[in-house]
């Protein structure tokens, strides 16, 4: 699984166990404030959290210059309606 394959709505972890909701074609600039592209951290449960990462700090292999922000699993859903609710999301890809 490379960057580019990610799609708004699914979710990932990262190699520290934190989990992120994908957001991609926000129309906002790449800075040090916001990205085009976002990973917006999210709870075990599902609720948002005050927290991002620019995907445009990850290479295409979906690792970060700090390892433990790398991303080590992929998860997704088939219904749009279930976008956000965790318990409906399966993984799709891990890291070796």
């Amino acid at each position: 699984m490379q960057k580019k394959d990610l799609k708004t709505g699914m979710m990932v972890k990262t190699n520290n166990g934190f989990l992120y909701l994908v957001m991609r074609d926000t129309g906002m600039n790449i800075s040090d404030i916001t990205d085009n592209d976002v990973l917006l951290a999210i709870s075990d449960s599902g609720k948002i959290y005050n927290g991002w990462m620019g995907l445009s700090s990850y290479n295409d292999d979906l690792e970060h210059e700090d390892k433990d922000y790398s991303i080590a699993e992929i998860f997704s859903t088939k219904c749009a309606a279930n976008i956000g609710s965790i318990k409906h999301y399966k993984t799709i890809w891990k890291s070796k």
